[in-house]
């Protein structure tokens, strides 16, 4: 299997499914785990991603869960029926790291993998997270459920 570079520096997202059938958002920041699946050459350019997810309808309202100064793209992504995952260390020292994904914004009308069109499941469901359900997962450290390249990590 070919993969691509860990996109060092560049915050994208990548997504999952959980053991429910939900879609959750996950943005990296530049520097959070990413699923080795989601750097195969053969899967959709994770740097595409963002933009496709804003092509799809508005699904629902969304909930913030956390006060930040710029919340429009956790809320447009959650609004289009996913939950929004971010990896917060980016904005902590290092004694404070969580290392893992951090729950932003949930959708009021999660999105369900088996409602989707074929064609949007086959670029967004690459990933499964069978062990996660994210109605029950305020944090979830991504590397202890799929191998991933962080940015300790390169593409082969």
């Amino acid at each position: 299997m070919n993969y691509r570079i860990y996109p060092e520096g560049i915050d994208c997202v990548w997504v999952a499914v959980d053991r429910v059938g939900y879609l959750a958002i996950f943005v990296t920041a530049g520097q959070g785990p990413i699923p080795k699946v989601a750097l195969d050459t053969d899967a959709i350019a994770i740097e595409s991603i963002e933009e496709y997810i804003y092509t799809l309808p508005k699904i629902s309202n969304a909930k913030l869960l956390i006060a930040m100064p710029r919340p429009d793209d956790f809320i447009a992504m959650a609004e289009r029926g996913f939950f929004v995952y971010d990896w917060r260390d980016m904005h902590r020292s290092e004694i404070d790291y969580k290392n893992c994904y951090e729950l932003i914004a949930i959708p009021e009308s999660p999105l369900i993998m088996r409602n989707m069109i074929p064609d949007t499941s086959v670029l967004l469901t690459n990933i499964r997270l069978n062990k996660t359900a994210y109605v029950d997962s305020q944090k979830i450290d991504i590397p202890a459920l799929i191998e991933c390249f962080s940015t300790k990590t390169t593409g082969v």
